[in-house]
């Protein structure tokens, strides 16, 4: 008994802040919605994998080359005393700019970082074609200092034209050890 108290204690000295959050707070999305433009996108699958709900996957076919692209981003989470939802965080971000490496934001390196190898498949020009985004893990790379939430996420991808894709996400952080026995 006294060698697994030690190891807990190793656990929880070498694990930095974020480590500790990975071990705590964990990621269930609600829903996960897209609207494309067919002048565009012929095809398309936005899905919340089943096991446990914490990642996403899509597939989009892209029938036109996009020469240049933008995305905008908000974050919205309840604030107190309210329960309504408010917005938190709104970025415009130019993702051809943002490939090169030439703008960076911590919120969208996290998007990007979710989107595993196939992240690099977020450049310019964007060729036609079909785009495989399996296993999205936001919460993989969440900084420590996030609550306990409910939270939306809205995210549109534009052209100098037109939208490509409008994408909103429903979710919530929680502490797996206070739901236990609970339905989530």
């Amino acid at each position: 008994m006294a060698q697994f108290y030690g190891i807990l204690l190793l656990l929880f000295c070498f694990a930095g802040p974020s480590q500790m959050a990975k071990l705590r707070l964990q990621l269930m999305w609600r829903s996960f919605k897209c609207a494309t433009n067919p002048d565009y996108i012929s095809q398309y699958k936005c899905l919340i994998l089943e096991e446990d709900r914490s990642l996403l996957t899509s597939e989009m076919n892209y029938i036109q080359d996009v020469t240049q692209y933008n995305a905008t981003f908000k974050l919205f989470m309840p604030r107190k005393p309210n329960t309504r939802f408010q917005k938190v965080l709104d970025i415009n971000v130019d993702i051809c700019q943002f490939a090169k490496g030439v703008h960076g934001h911590r919120f969208m390196t996290v998007v990007i970082k979710a989107f595993g190898k196939q992240g690099s498949q977020l450049k310019c020009p964007h060729p036609k074609g079909l785009y495989v985004y399996p296993n999205i893990n936001i919460a993989e790379n969440l900084p420590a200092f996030l609550p306990e939430t409910e939270f939306r996420i809205e995210m549109n991808f534009l052209t100098t034209e037109t939208h490509l894709v409008n994408v909103s996400l429903a979710g919530f952080l929680y502490d797996p050890q206070k739901k236990r026995g609970k339905v989530v």
